[in-house]
């Protein structure tokens, strides 16, 4: 049986974020390209999370090299099914509405799966752009990664969106009985990119307000800089007398980043960044058994269930985070209560097996409504 053909508009790595790692595990995946003859347009307009929302000539050179990209794909290939990581607002929006526009010339089915948040609150500000997004979002199929997310489009969108969660691969060499751990003082993880918006600051003062109150632990911030460098978070730690306890390790990757989960008691991620959706790192802390406290931002609320996995917090809240934290610290049983149900929770929804196999139904289902 001849497979079905899908063209797919994406960015890969780099910069590397959540939209280029879950773009990178579907165009790369085995089962994904054993069902479908994939075709991929990698538009790439930066190689690092700084240069993102910066305005630059070349990107606008980028931009209209990819019409022409996309003009001899939709010629040639003639796909069945469009699959594009549409940009949610902003200049992308707008850039991404053309690419949308030449695409619907050649009537091709489109499914878009969104990666951030914030086209309602948009969609508001004027007519223009309201209309814009209703005309994008007419006779097309949405993929949002949970239920909360698929809220933001109700208002330009007809359709019901598909939920289809992230997933990431197993990296565990053990299943639910993982080792005990021998920490003696209790292991609290951060680890993100160094951004103010991703709460680093936050956890700092949090971390600050735990140690004035006598508290006993040692914590390990692991990530890149980016707008917060290292010699910041430094000097902020030194100035907060949390040095003896706190230490900047820098990023690191593959099985250097797992033992960091590993040696780990307890996940921290207050971030308010206004963009954040599904953070990949909090997949990671449920595979490896880690209770998980963080905020009510995107779709967080859908995969840590508040007291249950995890706890979650008021973002640029240090108190309050600093009693969530407080609790679990001094609560050893809880600890492993919650950990238990977070490797619980991952492994019945968040492994990549999981998201291959939604996409899969998902461009089957909407390639065979198109021909019904």
């Amino acid at each position: 049986m001849k497979k079905k053909k899908v063209l797919c508009l994406v960015q890969l790595a780099p910069p590397v974020h959540g939209a280029s790692m879950m773009n990178g595990y579907l165009t790369g995946s085995k089962s994904v390209n054993d069902h479908f003859e994939l075709e991929i347009i990698n538009l790439q307009f930066t190689r690092s999370l700084k240069e993102l929302k910066k305005f630059s000539f070349a990107k606008i050179f980028k931009a209209i090299g990819y019409i022409f990209q996309i003009v001899r794909k939709m010629t040639r290939f003639k796909p069945d099914l469009v699959f594009f990581t549409l940009s949610s607002k902003g200049y992308a929006f707008y850039r991404d509405a053309l690419y949308v526009f030449i695409i619907k010339l050649y009537n091709a089915r489109l499914i878009y799966h969104l990666h951030s948040k914030g086209i309602n609150e948009n969609a508001q500000r004027n007519f223009l752009t309201r209309t814009i997004y209703k005309w994008v979002f007419k006779n097309t199929e949405c993929i949002c990664s949970s239920e909360i997310l698929g809220r933001d489009i109700e208002n330009v969108s007809k359709t019901k969106p598909y939920i289809i969660p992230y997933g990431i691969p197993v990296t565990r060499t053990q299943g639910l009985e993982r080792k005990k751990k021998n920490n003696k003082v209790p292991q609290i993880l951060y680890l993100s990119n160094f951004i103010e918006t991703k709460g680093i600051l936050v956890f700092i003062e949090a971390l600050s307000i735990i140690q004035k109150n006598g508290q006993v632990f040692n914590a390990r911030l692991v990530g890149g800089p980016a707008d917060v460098t290292m010699e910041i978070l430094e000097n902020k730690i030194r100035d907060k007398h949390l040095s003896s306890f706190t230490e900047v390790v820098g990023p690191l990757y593959n099985g250097k980043k797992y033992e960091e989960y590993e040696k780990a008691d307890l996940f921290v991620f207050p971030t308010f960044y206004e963009n954040e959706a599904f953070p990949l790192v909090l997949l990671e802390a449920l595979q490896y058994n880690l209770p998980v406290i963080s905020t009510f931002e995107g779709g967080i609320p859908d995969m840590i269930l508040n007291n249950e996995n995890g706890m979650l917090v008021e973002g640029r809240n240090p108190e309050m985070l600093a009693s969530k934290m407080s609790g679990l610290i001094n609560n050893p049983a809880l600890r492993e209560e919650m950990g238990e149900k977070a490797y619980i929770r991952f492994s019945n929804n968040y492994t990549l097996e999981h998201f291959e196999q939604n996409i899969i139904r998902t461009f089957n289902e909407v390639i065979n409504k198109q021909q019904a």
